[in-house]
């Protein structure tokens, strides 16, 4: 059994997850082929396991709207259980994938979670741009929304990730 089969029993029981996580791994992908990024199926990987961390949820979290503290401590330390899942079930996972799967919100600055990265890197900036792009052009059963258009989801990526990644994640969406 390889990682994919493994990881996907897992998400194949929140199936809105494991959608956005197929998405976010697509994209991850596109881009780093449009970029030449030696890796792009170590990324690609890590973009569908990003979001591992969800499946430790209590399952009202994913339809409740506004979220109390306590709440939201759950919603923003899924990275940490994300990274937690790999090394619990699968510890020889690469040192970048983890990184990857823990770093997905974080921010240029500092402004992001789970640590507050002042310079996320390429990779990792990556997948949180994918993420947020499939976040808000999908219909989502957390935390209730409805789609947003392709162009305000490019706008809102293009506020933390470099120029060259919001060029290829544009090509990607168009193509």
């Amino acid at each position: 059994m390889n990682y994919y089969e493994v990881f996907g029993s897992i998400l194949a029981k929140y199936p809105a997850v494991e959608q956005h996580c197929r998405r976010v791994a697509s994209l991850a992908k596109g881009i780093s082929v449009i970029l030449n990024l030696p890796n792009y199926k170590q990324l690609a990987f890590a973009a569908y396991i990003h979001d591992l961390g969800k499946t430790t949820w209590p399952p009202e979290l994913f339809h409740k709207h506004p979220l109390l503290p306590f709440e939201w401590s759950l919603v923003t330390a899924h990275p940490i259980a994300s990274e937690n899942i790999l090394n619990e079930i699968f510890p020889a996972v690469p040192a970048e994938v983890k990184a990857v799967v823990r770093g997905h919100h974080e921010r240029p600055g500092g402004g992001g979670y789970p640590d507050g990265l002042l310079e996320p890197g390429l990779e990792l900036l990556i997948v949180a741009a994918c993420d947020t792009y499939d976040a808000i052009t999908h219909n989502k059963e957390y935390p209730c929304g409805e789609a947003l258009p392709v162009e305000y989801a490019l706008q809102e990526v293009s506020k933390f990730a470099p120029r060259q990644i919001v060029e290829a994640l544009t090509q990607c969406v168009w193509k």
